[in-house]
């Protein structure tokens, strides 16, 4: 018995505070700020050092790897440089008014990255489209044109991948189909 009438209460008293509430007005929709050119000159910036530390880091190992301790050395203290000028430019773009610059500038360098790629892989896509109809109309130097530049555009495909590698881009060439 009293299980209901405490049911009954609450429901009453929730209904009573509802009805107190009233809704809020509808504002418009909140425009994204602009980015001023200093902004996004040094989030440019930012971008190219987090590109560099992440060049620097990928040298250092392979120079481990390979056994070339004074390169990887070398490689190490320019990363620790790097790391400097992105901590520096963190500051200043926190300073701004960007909320986590640096990991808003890998997200942009992981895209540009993708991006690249994906030219990359249609422009492989046309160079075997037009190297096969060179072939079935016959045309022998126009395939042999097409075959150097296909192996070109593979070769600037493979360079791409592996420089997202290295920014932290996983599977890049899956990504871009």
């Amino acid at each position: 018995m009293r299980t209901p009438g405490l049911i009954a209460a609450a429901l009453l008293c929730a209904a009573t505070t509802f009805a107190q509430t009233t809704t809020p007005a509808t504002t418009p929709a909140t425009t994204t700020p602009t980015q001023t050119p200093v902004v996004k000159t040094q989030m440019k910036d930012l971008r190219k050092d987090v590109r560099a530390y992440n060049t620097e880091k990928a040298d250092a190992k392979t120079a481990i790897k390979k056994g070339d301790l004074a390169a990887a050395k070398t490689d190490i203290a320019a990363a620790k440089a790097d790391k400097q000028d992105i901590k520096a430019d963190a500051k200043t773009l926190k300073s701004e008014g960007v909320k986590h610059p640096v990991k808003l500038a890998d997200k942009q360098v992981k895209k540009a990255d993708v991006k690249d790629i994906k030219a990359d892989v249609k422009n492989v896509k046309t160079d075997k489209v037009a190297e096969q109809k060179a072939v079935k109309d016959g045309d022998i130097t126009a395939a042999q044109a097409d075959q150097k530049a296909l192996k070109a555009d593979r070769k600037d495909l493979k360079k791409d991948i592996r420089e997202a590698r290295r920014d932290g881009v996983k599977h890049a060439a899956r990504r871009a189909k």
